[in-house]
């Protein structure tokens, strides 16, 4: 049975990906009860990345998200008319600000009711997210940025819609989406964390921004925060990741994991682990920035700035094994 994917050389940093699962009951509720084509929204912010509120914020992968049919999916662009210089890196900036921030589940209950007057502050909806990602550059996309439904995100006369995003899937595509993903463990991390991140700052504690701001001013609290951080297992993904896909760091076992696809394989992830070092080289540079502005010796920080090198260091590695990969002759 064919599969469909995000063909990614076609979308651009901004696009409001729409989507909907035929079938799940949470899918096909949203559509009926919002009077929506597609029952979900997220934001791509490039480098092989969108951003959707879910169970909280989290960034993910589109090449892990494979769909059935090609109408199951749709793009919002923003028209060129309407764009700024600034626009797209504000909405960016904004989503990439919130990783972290806990679902309002009941705004979802009260937007399926059609109650739109009230809602929760700080917390998101995927919907919610988008708009105001967009909001903050200045740029409304519809009336309502805190209780809106995916139709009208469709409906924006602010944006221009696409159906032709999507391919179909490759063997390679379909090996890729099936490995470990680490993103899930990470996600269950920042629950734990921030969950016993409660008794600090009045519970207002929710991304890890505002961690980061609370710590470099608190420097009472600093060591018992560190040691949160490490109990929540946040620190240890990387080496989850590791000893779940060992074909990313081995140029044997990629080579037998991936087969016959091992060069398409290479390349692509070649280019996104290019991608995730530079990524990751900014905003390790923003922590040590901060870090020395502070003044102080921030245990936390320094976890978190010790992270950061270990991922750049994960990206460079799998990096080598992907030139080694391409230079060999079984591939």
């Amino acid at each position: 049975m064919v599969k469909y994917i995000y063909d990614i050389s076609r979308l651009q940093y901004g696009d409001i990906i729409l989507v909907r699962f035929p079938g799940n009951d949470l899918s096909e509720r949203v559509m009926e009860s919002t009077n929506s084509e597609y029952s979900h929204a997220m934001l791509y912010v490039g480098d092989s990345s969108y951003i959707e509120a879910a169970d909280r914020v989290v960034a993910r992968n589109p090449a892990r998200l494979i769909l059935d049919n090609q109408s199951d999916s749709c793009v919002l662009r923003v028209k060129e008319e309407f764009l700024k210089p600034y626009t797209i890196d504000a909405a960016i900036y904004y989503a990439r600000k919130v990783v972290g921030n806990p679902y309002a589940y009941r705004d979802a209950l009260r937007l399926e009711a059609g109650r739109t007057d009230e809602f929760t502050i700080e917390k998101q909806l995927c919907t919610r997210l988008v708009a105001k990602a967009f909001a903050k550059s200045g740029l409304y996309l519809v009336d309502n940025i805190e209780m809106c439904t995916p139709q009208q995100l469709q409906d924006s006369e602010y944006v221009e819609i696409h159906r032709e995003y999507l391919r179909e899937t490759t063997d390679f595509d379909l090996k890729f989406a099936a490995s470990y993903d680490v993103t899930d463990d990470m996600v269950n991390s920042i629950f734990k964390l921030f969950d016993s991140l409660r008794p600090f700052s009045g519970g207002n504690l929710r991304t890890m921004k505002q961690l980061i701001d609370y710590v470099t001013s608190h420097d009472e609290d600093d060591e018992t925060i560190a040691k949160l951080l490490q109990a929540s297992g946040y620190l240890d993904v990387l080496k989850i990741e590791e000893e779940r896909n060992k074909y990313n760091y081995d140029k044997d076992e990629f080579i037998r994991y991936y087969g016959d696809n091992s060069y398409e394989a290479a390349i692509s992830g070649l280019e996104t682990n290019r991608k995730g070092k530079y990524r990751y080289e900014a905003e390790c540079n923003e922590l040590i920035r901060q870090f020395v502005a502070g003044g102080m010796k921030s245990h936390t920080m320094l976890l978190l700035i010790a992270l950061n090198k270990q991922i750049i260091e994960q990206h460079e590695f799998r990096e080598k094994v992907c030139f080694e990969v391409m230079e060999d002759p079984r591939t």
